[in-house]
C-alpha cells in the first residue's frame, strides 16, 4: 500500500509540468487530435497525448517503438524519456567504479560536479566571448608550468592548452616535441626542411606508458 501511494504521489510530481494537451488523455490513434491540435496527431505528438503517457517510460508507447539507429528520428520524445534511455545504456557497461584501467576520476565532490555542469555552457574556443574563463585557463597553465619547472615565460604567460583528456594532452605535447626536435636536428646537421622530414627520432619511455603514445608514433 505504501509503495502504491508513493508511486502515485511521484507520478503527480513528474507530470505536473506537462502541457495540458499532453495530459488530457486521448485514444492512442493517429486520427484523434488532442486539445490544442487542429490536425490529426502523428509521431511523438500522438504518443505524448496518449493516456499511456501517464505511466513510466517502460509503460509508454515510446518504449514500444522500434528505434531507428541509422538516422535522426522524425519526431522527438520528452526529455525525461531520453534521459532514461541514456541511463539504460549507462547501466549496461558503464560502472565507473570498476574502471581501473584509465586515468580518470570516478568519485567527485559535490562542488566539482556543480562546477563541471556550469562549465558545459562555456566554449573556451572563443576567448573573446569569455575572457574571464580564459584568464582562469591561463592561470592553470602557469601553475602547471611552474610545477614542471618550465623556464620563465617572457611575457609572463606560458604556452599551453586545456584538453578534454590525457590522450589529447599527450598528442598535443608529442606534436610540440616533434617540431621542436625537427628544428634542433635540422640546425645541428645542416639539413633542409625536406631532409629532416625523412629522419625519425628515438623516444625512450617506461614500459607502462599510456596507450595513446602508440597512436602518436604514427605521426612522427
Amino acid at each position: 500500500i505504501f509503495f502504491r501511494a508513493t508511486m502515485a504521489d511521484r507520478s503527480k510530481d513528474i507530470f505536473a509540468d506537462l502541457p495540458r494537451e499532453m495530459s488530457l488523455g486521448v485514444p492512442d490513434t493517429p486520427t484523434t487530435p488532442a486539445s490544442g491540435f487542429s490536425q490529426p496527431l502523428r509521431g511523438s505528438q500522438q504518443i505524448a497525448a496518449s493516456p499511456i503517457n501517464v505511466a513510466s517510460f517502460y509503460g509508454s508507447a515510446f518504449c514500444r517503438m522500434v528505434p531507428d539507429r541509422e538516422s535522426v528520428p522524425e519526431d522527438g520524445m520528452p526529455a525525461r524519456y531520453c534521459e532514461r534511455l541514456i541511463q539504460d545504456y549507462h547501466l549496461l557497461d558503464c560502472n565507473e567504479r570498476l574502471n581501473t584501467s584509465s586515468y580518470v576520476n570516478v568519485v567527485f565532490e559535490p562542488e566539482e560536479e556543480r562546477v563541471a555542469v556550469m562549465g558545459m555552457k562555456i566554449n573556451l574556443a572563443d576567448q573573446t566571448v569569455y575572457p574571464s574563463s580564459f584568464q582562469m585557463h591561463d592561470e592553470v597553465v602557469n601553475m602547471l608550468a611552474d610545477l614542471w619547472n618550465a623556464p620563465p615565460a617572457e611575457d609572463g604567460q606560458h604556452a599551453g592548452a586545456g584538453t578534454v583528456g590525457s590522450t589529447e594532452a599527450c598528442l598535443l605535447a608529442g606534436l610540440a616535441l616533434k617540431f621542436r626536435w625537427r628544428h634542433w636536428y635540422r640546425q645541428k646537421f645542416g639539413l633542409t626542411e625536406a631532409e629532416v622530414r625523412g629522419v625519425y627520432p628515438n623516444i625512450v619511455m617506461s614500459s607502462c606508458y599510456q596507450a595513446c603514445w602508440e597512436k602518436f608514433f604514427k605521426y612522427m
